[in-house]
């Protein structure tokens, strides 16, 4: 346990049941993967967050955000400091008219189903994907169909003095996996802006969804989703295959035979081995297409290719 001891306390005294010392993120990423975080905390309010981060910056601790780590990868050395997840207690639905507030915490699983069931169309296409609502917002996630900055009527940060700061959808700058001004900001919640409809036509088109995502997507493996963006013009896992990489293996880290844009763990990948296929995918596909391609996958932590 590496945190300073005047944080620990600090943590303890204001986070009691909250607090786990030494925690392997591998526990907490949808690609179990990743070493132990000096401390994981469980936060209430936005008032802890803000004690918490002052705290921290009076301590020179570093600090991460986790949601679910659906779109993470950790490293095997682990994160020196606070990872602070919003996933126990920040996870509030409630409708006001054709309006939903989520809060960051909330999986978007659970948003789906909500709206679907109050009758009310903007985020369907978001099913199957996993998270949570901060981490959609901060990377727009989406498909195709659309992404949820489509549907962000506002979304609430956290403010100078540990109060909430509303900032206007159309403000956000949401763009292809992208919400430039969401970054490095502590994510609250958001209101989404939606359309009454059917919910036997939402759930038929959720169905149809998660059945699409299960033919044609690895879900029998832990992963990360999509490792890079699609640039533009292109995608991934066509120029993936046409590069002669899928199906390459690096420890238990294996490119997707069913989809080449993923990377999976088949049981015992780490990080490292993680890495070594990204990099070697990047390097072919700039050497054979003249493309960069862009991690959409997080890094948390130092990771080095072995």
């Amino acid at each position: 346990m590496a945190a300073d001891p005047r944080l620990l306390k600090f943590l303890q005294d204001t986070c009691a049941g909250d607090i786990l010392l030494d925690e392997p993120l591998s526990m907490h990423t949808w690609y179990r993967i990743g070493g132990p975080a000096d401390v994981v905390v469980f936060l209430r309010s936005s008032q802890q967050i803000s004690a918490i981060v002052d705290m921290c910056a009076s301590t020179s601790t570093p600090v991460e955000y986790l949601g679910e780590g659906a779109n993470v990868l950790a490293s095997d050395e682990g994160f020196r400091g606070v990872v602070i997840s919003l996933t126990r207690h920040l996870v509030s639905m409630t409708r006001d008219g054709t309006r939903v507030s989520a809060a960051a915490g909330a999986t978007l699983r659970n948003v789906v189903y909500f709206c679907e069931q109050q009758g009310l169309r903007g985020v369907q296409f978001l099913a199957g994907i996993p998270g949570t609502i901060g981490g959609a917002l901060i990377m727009n996630a989406g498909i195709d169909d659309g992404a949820i900055g489509d549907a962000v009527a506002s979304v609430s940060v956290l403010g100078g003095g540990g109060g909430v700061q509303t900032i206007e959808g159309s403000s956000v700058g949401f763009a292809y996996r992208s919400a430039p001004v969401l970054q490095n900001k502590a994510v609250l919640g958001c209101t989404l802006s939606l359309t009454e409809d059917d919910p036997a036509q939402l759930r038929q088109y959720r169905l149809d969804l998660l059945r699409k995502r299960a033919a044609g997507q690895p879900l029998e493996y832990p992963s990360c989703g999509s490792v890079f963006k699609r640039p533009p013009g292109h995608y991934v896992g066509k120029m993936v295959e046409e590069a002669g990489l899928k199906g390459l293996r690096h420890g238990d880290a294996m490119i997707s035979e069913k989809h080449a844009g993923f990377i999976v763990n088949l049981g015992s990948a780490t990080a490292s081995d993680i890495m070594y296929l990204i990099q070697t995918v990047r390097d072919a596909i700039d050497k054979k297409f003249d493309v960069a391609l862009e991690l959409e996958v997080r890094l948390l932590g130092a990771i080095h290719a072995q």
